[in-house]
């Protein structure tokens, strides 16, 4: 049963990273910011440049959601929308006191008003919300006899 639940816990972050994904592509595409984060992420751990960086770094950013959402299954037994955001907490902590450090950026991401906000909105109210009502809808079936 529980494999069955990090499953659609992976599912459900896997999805909620497209979700993720799909917002900043077009917020890019609107001019209303420069490439997505991860991207940027991916550039300083991995270096280049290149156009496959996109690629990469989704494919990354994808698997990333996933297993934070396999992570958030195995420990959450009723998920709801409510305690996934709550969750999302822990990936947006994640961001701000091991990724920004770890690519040259301040903890907390130096306390810009971007650089908090769109994290909670993108991990918080976005993804986890996202990934607690996915699972909720996946795991609290309940059998009739």
């Amino acid at each position: 049963m529980r494999s069955n639940r990090t499953g659609t816990g992976f599912a459900a972050g896997f999805i909620g990273a497209f979700v993720l994904m799909a917002i900043m592509f077009v917020m890019q595409a609107l001019k209303l910011s420069g490439p997505p984060g991860f991207v940027g992420i991916y550039r300083s751990v991995f270096g280049s440049g290149a156009s496959l960086d996109y690629v990469m770094a989704s494919i990354l950013f994808a698997i990333s959601g996933g297993i934070w959402g396999a992570i958030y299954a195995a420990l959450v037994k009723q998920p709801t929308p409510l305690n996934g955001a709550l969750f999302g907490f822990l990936p947006t902590l994640w961001l701000w006191l091991a990724v920004a450090p770890m690519t040259g950026k301040p903890l907390f991401n130096g306390f810009t008003p971007t650089g908090l906000i769109l994290p909670i909105l993108f991990n918080v109210v976005i993804w986890g919300t996202f990934v607690g009502w996915y699972c909720s809808r996946k795991t609290n079936r309940r059998v009739i006899a």
